[in-house]
């Protein structure tokens, strides 16, 4: 069962935990996911919540309703959320690393390293 926040509307952390889902390959393309009474019931959650972050997985592109059968991943939908992620890294996270090291007085170069470290201990510094 997932631990939802009191901050974020419940079928945004829902469509979150879909999308990752997704991107990890836990839910392949063309896949169907848990049909809304199985993810209302295993979640604790209202059905019209659970409607609420599939819709809003329609409008991405990244489910389709087949009638009487349920949702599914759509083709390309894995590969759409990792150039979002890539995009969203580019323009947020790596900005926001650089300002960092260039704050702590890191060069590109000791920056360069520090990744490099991290990237052969599986992303743990």
């Amino acid at each position: 069962m997932m631990n939802f926040d009191q901050k974020t509307p419940i079928y945004l952390q829902l469509a979150t935990h879909i999308r990752e889902a997704i991107l990890a390959g836990d839910l392949p393309e063309g896949e169907a996911i848990p049909s809304v009474r199985q993810l209302s019931v295993e979640q604790s959650l209202n059905p019209q919540t659970v409607l609420n972050a599939t819709q809003l997985l329609i409008q991405e592109g990244l489910l389709e309703k087949r009638r009487g059968l349920g949702y599914f991943v759509l083709p390309g939908a894995q590969q759409q959320l990792q150039e979002d992620d890539l995009e969203r890294f580019k323009q947020e996270l790596l900005p926001a690393l650089v300002e960092q090291a260039q704050r702590l007085g890191l060069s590109a170069s000791d920056l360069i390293k520090l990744v490099q470290s991290a990237y052969r201990k599986g992303g743990q510094a």
